[in-house]
Protein backbone atom coordinates (compact mmCIF):
# COMPACT_ATOMS: atom_id res chain seq x y z
CA UNK A 1 0.00 0.00 0.00
CA UNK A 2 2.94 2.35 1.14
CA UNK A 3 4.10 1.76 -2.67
CA UNK A 4 1.34 2.59 -4.42
CA UNK A 5 0.92 5.76 -2.50
CA UNK A 6 4.24 6.33 -3.45
CA UNK A 7 3.98 5.69 -7.04
CA UNK A 8 0.76 7.99 -6.90
CA UNK A 9 2.87 11.22 -5.43
CA UNK A 10 5.42 10.98 -7.76
CA UNK A 11 3.30 10.49 -10.84
CA UNK A 12 1.47 13.43 -9.72
CA UNK A 13 4.42 15.86 -8.74
CA UNK A 14 5.27 14.56 -12.72
CA UNK A 15 1.59 15.55 -13.95
CA UNK A 16 1.64 19.53 -13.12
CA UNK A 17 4.50 20.35 -14.77
CA UNK A 18 5.11 24.02 -15.21
CA UNK A 19 5.08 24.89 -18.50
CA UNK A 20 6.99 28.40 -18.03
CA UNK A 21 10.37 28.41 -20.27
CA UNK A 22 12.27 31.24 -18.79
CA UNK A 23 9.91 32.63 -15.54
CA UNK A 24 10.93 35.83 -15.24
CA UNK A 25 14.78 35.78 -16.50
CA UNK A 26 16.87 38.16 -18.45
CA UNK A 27 17.78 38.24 -21.84
CA UNK A 28 20.48 40.25 -23.28
CA UNK A 29 20.64 42.00 -26.80
CA UNK A 30 21.41 39.74 -29.11
CA UNK A 31 21.44 36.18 -27.07
CA UNK A 32 19.83 33.25 -28.14
CA UNK A 33 17.43 30.69 -25.71
CA UNK A 34 15.50 27.31 -26.69
CA UNK A 35 12.12 27.66 -25.93
CA UNK A 36 11.35 24.07 -27.25
CA UNK A 37 13.79 20.68 -27.45
CA UNK A 38 11.60 18.68 -30.24
CA UNK A 39 10.70 19.95 -32.62
CA UNK A 40 13.65 22.50 -31.58
CA UNK A 41 12.89 26.20 -31.40
CA UNK A 42 15.05 28.90 -29.95
CA UNK A 43 13.88 32.52 -29.45
CA UNK A 44 16.56 35.45 -29.96
CA UNK A 45 16.35 39.24 -28.70
CA UNK A 46 17.08 40.55 -31.93
CA UNK A 47 16.43 44.12 -31.84
CA UNK A 48 15.31 47.26 -29.86
CA UNK A 49 14.07 51.11 -29.99
CA UNK A 50 13.39 52.92 -26.86
CA UNK A 51 11.67 56.31 -26.92
CA UNK A 52 10.52 56.38 -23.56
CA UNK A 53 11.42 59.54 -21.76
CA UNK A 54 14.72 59.36 -19.91
CA UNK A 55 14.96 60.06 -16.08
CA UNK A 56 15.20 63.44 -14.95
CA UNK A 57 13.72 64.41 -18.25
CA UNK A 58 10.48 66.80 -19.04
CA UNK A 59 8.52 64.78 -21.99
CA UNK A 60 5.60 65.60 -23.45
CA UNK A 61 4.61 62.14 -23.84
CA UNK A 62 5.72 58.65 -21.83
CA UNK A 63 6.83 57.12 -24.83
CA UNK A 64 7.23 53.22 -25.18
CA UNK A 65 9.70 49.90 -25.30
CA UNK A 66 10.03 47.90 -28.45
CA UNK A 67 11.80 44.63 -29.00
CA UNK A 68 12.23 42.14 -31.59
CA UNK A 69 12.27 38.78 -31.17
CA UNK A 70 13.84 36.06 -33.59
CA UNK A 71 12.05 32.86 -33.34
CA UNK A 72 14.06 29.94 -35.27
CA UNK A 73 12.59 26.74 -35.83
CA UNK A 74 12.31 23.43 -37.42
CA UNK A 75 9.33 21.76 -38.98
CA UNK A 76 8.59 18.58 -41.68
CA UNK A 77 8.89 21.30 -44.55
CA UNK A 78 12.43 22.54 -43.24
CA UNK A 79 14.11 25.36 -41.09
CA UNK A 80 11.53 28.43 -40.47
CA UNK A 81 12.37 31.86 -38.88
CA UNK A 82 9.84 34.77 -37.75
CA UNK A 83 10.10 37.88 -36.24
CA UNK A 84 7.54 38.62 -33.63
CA UNK A 85 7.68 42.78 -32.05
CA UNK A 86 6.94 43.65 -29.06
CA UNK A 87 6.22 46.65 -27.06
CA UNK A 88 5.97 48.23 -23.84
CA UNK A 89 4.73 51.88 -22.57
CA UNK A 90 2.57 53.57 -24.76
CA UNK A 91 1.65 51.24 -27.56
CA UNK A 92 -1.60 52.02 -29.02
CA UNK A 93 -0.40 52.48 -32.84
CA UNK A 94 -0.63 49.96 -35.14
CA UNK A 95 1.89 48.85 -37.87
CA UNK A 96 1.45 46.28 -40.85
CA UNK A 97 2.68 42.87 -40.97
CA UNK A 98 3.14 40.78 -44.47
CA UNK A 99 -0.58 40.27 -44.77
CA UNK A 100 -0.72 44.34 -44.96
CA UNK A 101 -3.37 43.70 -42.28
CA UNK A 102 -2.88 46.38 -38.97
CA UNK A 103 -1.79 45.03 -35.70
CA UNK A 104 -1.55 46.63 -32.52
CA UNK A 105 2.14 45.64 -30.75
CA UNK A 106 1.48 44.34 -26.93
CA UNK A 107 3.50 43.47 -24.17
CA UNK A 108 1.68 39.98 -24.21
CA UNK A 109 1.36 38.00 -27.30
CA UNK A 110 -0.15 34.33 -28.28
CA UNK A 111 1.64 32.75 -31.19
CA UNK A 112 1.46 29.96 -32.85
CA UNK A 113 5.23 28.56 -34.41
CA UNK A 114 6.77 25.48 -35.76
CA UNK A 115 3.76 23.60 -34.79
CA UNK A 116 3.55 24.35 -30.90
CA UNK A 117 1.40 27.84 -28.95
CA UNK A 118 3.14 29.68 -26.99
CA UNK A 119 2.54 33.13 -24.65
CA UNK A 120 5.48 35.94 -24.61
CA UNK A 121 5.27 38.33 -21.85
CA UNK A 122 7.46 40.94 -21.85
CA UNK A 123 7.90 42.68 -18.62
CA UNK A 124 10.92 44.83 -19.07
CA UNK A 125 13.44 46.46 -21.21
CA UNK A 126 16.85 47.43 -19.08
CA UNK A 127 18.15 49.57 -18.31
CA UNK A 128 15.94 52.46 -19.07
CA UNK A 129 16.97 55.57 -21.22
CA UNK A 130 19.13 58.00 -19.55
CA UNK A 131 20.41 61.79 -20.55
CA UNK A 132 23.59 59.74 -19.43
CA UNK A 133 25.40 59.10 -22.54
CA UNK A 134 27.69 56.54 -20.76
CA UNK A 135 24.71 54.64 -19.13
CA UNK A 136 23.22 54.46 -23.08
CA UNK A 137 25.54 52.88 -24.31
CA UNK A 138 25.21 49.86 -21.83
CA UNK A 139 24.02 45.99 -22.83
CA UNK A 140 20.00 46.13 -22.75
CA UNK A 141 18.07 43.22 -21.79
CA UNK A 142 14.64 42.39 -21.37
CA UNK A 143 12.86 40.33 -18.82
CA UNK A 144 10.51 37.67 -21.14
CA UNK A 145 8.18 35.12 -19.48
CA UNK A 146 7.26 32.03 -22.38
CA UNK A 147 4.78 30.03 -21.98
CA UNK A 148 3.62 26.60 -23.79
CA UNK A 149 -0.07 26.72 -24.21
Amino acid sequence: MKKLFLLICVGSMFSCKDNSINKDEYISYKETITINDVPKATLTFFGYGDSRCPEGANCIWAGNAQVDLLLSGVTTEGGINEHVKMCLGSCNFFEKDSSNTGFAMADTLDKNFAGQQYRFILSALEPGPSLDTLRQKEVRRIKLKVEKL
